[in-house]
């Protein structure tokens, strides 16, 4: 257990790369005053608030060393580095384009997995479920239609010093953020 513990958080620092926040300037949300930036993978953009970081994918597919995935994006609470997604709360989001089907997050993977109900936030309604992977609790929530955007966020609800949860306005403001890039 320990070891594949280690391979996947291996995975997830190897993943994780410069952060920044990139894009148009300031950006409200759900919440009245909330504050924060747009960040611009290429693909999608979402906003990163105040006291987030950014954090982009490496894309393991490009033939270049460096190239940054324009379908994925983390963003960490709390953190001031891409290392600090190991002990801190964050939302893995991932962007399907209307030419790519997503194939539907499945609970089975996952311990204590629990249907959510749907979430409306905006115009969008989001499903998901909750559950706890190598013990650490998350939930994933996933949007749209085949042939259409599609969205699936993951996030990791705990982390050393604080935790978030769907209810939160910051994350609330980020799943209404969420959208193709321009």
């Amino acid at each position: 257990m320990k070891k594949l513990f280690a391979m996947s958080m291996a995975l997830v620092m190897s993943m994780a790369m410069f952060a920044g926040c990139g894009g148009g300037g300031g950006a409200g949300g759900a919440e009245e005053g909330l504050k924060g930036e747009v960040y611009d993978t290429g693909s999608m953009s979402a906003l990163v608030p105040e006291g987030w970081l950014a954090i982009p994918v490496m894309d393991m597919w490009a033939e270049e060393a460096d190239a940054k995935d324009p379908f994925q994006l983390q963003i960490c609470k709390g953190a001031e580095s891409e290392w600090d997604i190991l002990t801190c709360p964050y939302l893995q989001i991932i962007y399907y384009d209307a030419g790519t089907d997503m194939m539907k997050p499945t609970k089975d993977w996952y311990g204590d997995a629990a249907d959510l109900e749907p979430i409306v936030i905006g115009e969008t309604t989001w499903e998901g479920f909750t559950g706890t992977s190598m013990d650490k609790p998350l939930t994933v929530l996933f949007t749209g239609e085949a042939g259409g955007d599609q969205y699936q966020v993951t996030m990791w609800t705990e982390g050393s010093e604080e935790s978030i949860s769907v209810e939160d306005a910051e994350v609330l403001a980020i799943l209404e953020s969420i959208k193709p890039s321009a």
